[in-house]
């Protein structure tokens, strides 16, 4: 069983030498009254600042298949920024890695637009927080190295802002704080007008695994190290992470020790920012089941902490679910594709996934790791990430109306998905 939860190595899926998928099909006929297409927003808004139809695609463009990125959404701009990440093909069962230096913002009612701008330099596996007051994002953190190259990576540092109304990014001086990381769990707290960076990995070296459990708040242009007591979760990484400004408090979900090996968790556990102490939510007991890199977010308006999809110990999810900050139970908001027991094996390759692997709910997004996840407008908005029974990258875009409702597909994926999905008649899951 454990050699299955390396699955995110298998290849088999978005092979280069494929034909290029056909062109992003959209609608050209701008909604009465816009004037400005590179806005997009003009004659969208429904009074509120809300467009009046959420899922209409007016623009042709779009990102590239990519995962190990976050999205940060801002409603007063109608925008959720999307920056850097990785579009690095699975070769060999060995991923490789194409760091991204793009800048994308998302607009629903209109689609993506790749910004023209200074921004940082390529990275992925950074931590991204959002602060409603200055309306900008922030992230930390990350790691890069040259296409094709081996061996240790550069990881960063840096603090970097993105202010949604001028579309533009700042370097903060912010020196004497965490060492470079990547996959730390950033949060702000606007109350205090502070940003925490939790854990992460701090090793440049692939082969090496250095767990980081440190906390850190800047505030007031100034780093401090901070020191947390009570009920901690033991050392992990490839956790999600969300705020939770009712209550502020961190909270944590699931989460692995770093090797891809060892069985992943599914606890919950939340830091009191005030106390600094933790506590355990749940220890795993009627929870989503144990995965690495699952996405998580709060939802202020239901008082509720979501969840999505993420790499379980037998392959990705795209379940969602949903859990009560008081009682700490969790929830089945909805089931989607489901593991049919089936071993690995197909044509012959021991380490190919066959086709019954999993039964397919084909209404739901394709199950993936480590993309976009955004809550805004009252609707869930994810965008690419990892598939990784078919080792490769995804770029479509789906909405999830928390109103009531179900996922609806945006822009379809030219990459990443099973054969089912691409109406293929294949006899291996994806090729």
């Amino acid at each position: 069983m454990k050699t299955l939860l390396f699955i995110v190595a298998l290849s088999g899926c978005g092979d280069d030498d494929k034909a290029d998928p056909p062109p992003l099909s959209f609608d050209d006929t701008a909604p009465s009254g816009v004037e400005d297409q590179d806005s997009g927003l003009e004659g969208l808004d429904s009074g509120d600042g809300v467009p009046s139809e959420l899922d209409a695609i007016f623009s042709s463009e779009r990102p590239s298949l990519r995962s190990e990125v976050y999205g940060v959404g801002d409603p007063s701009t109608n925008t959720i920024m999307v920056f850097g990440g990785n579009e690095g093909p699975v070769v060999n069962q060995r991923p490789t890695s194409i760091f991204v230096e793009e800048t994308w913002i998302f607009e629903p009612g209109y689609g993506w637009t790749e910004l023209d701008i200074d921004m940082p330099s390529a990275r992925a596996r950074y931590g991204a927080a959002y602060d409603p007051t200055a309306e900008r994002a922030l992230i930390f953190g990350g790691r890069y190295r040259i296409e094709g190259g081996s061996g240790a990576y550069d990881l960063f540092d840096e603090l970097w802002s993105f202010d949604f109304a001028s579309q533009s990014w700042t370097l903060i001086d912010a020196e004497g704080g965490p060492s470079a990381r990547t996959y730390p769990s950033v949060f702000w707290d606007d109350q205090e007008q502070a940003l925490y960076v939790f854990g992460g990995m701090v090793n440049a070296d692939p082969m090496v695994i250095e767990v980081n459990q440190e906390l850190w708040r800047f505030k007031d242009g100034t780093w401090e190290q901070l020191e947390m007591g009570g009920d901690a979760p033991s050392p992990r990484t490839f956790l999600s992470e969300a705020w939770d400004s009712q209550r502020r408090r961190l909270v944590i979900f699931a989460g692995q020790v770093g090797n891809y090996w060892d069985y992943a968790y599914n606890e919950t556990y939340a830091l009191n920012i005030d106390t600094l102490e933790w506590v355990e939510l749940n220890d795993g007991s009627d929870a989503p089941s144990t995965r690495m890199h699952p996405h998580l977010t709060y939802d202020t308006e239901r008082d509720r902490y979501l969840m999505f999809g993420g790499h379980t110990d037998i392959g990705d999810g795209n379940d969602l679910w949903e859990m009560d900050p008081e009682s700490g139970a969790w929830s089945t908001i909805r089931n989607a594709d489901s593991f049919t027991g089936e071993g690995l094996g197909c044509n012959g390759n021991p380490s190919d996934v066959p086709a019954d692997y999993v039964d397919q709910d084909l209404s739901a997004p394709e199950r993936r790791h480590r993309g976009m996840f955004t809550l805004m407008h009252d609707a869930l908005w994810i965008f690419g990430g990892m598939h990784a029974e078919c080792s490769a990258h995804l770029d479509d875009t789906w909405r999830y109306p928390l109103g009531g409702g179900d996922w609806t597909e945006l822009i379809e994926a030219r990459s990443g998905e099973s054969c089912a999905r691409r109406d293929d008649d294949c006899q291996c899951l994806c090729y």
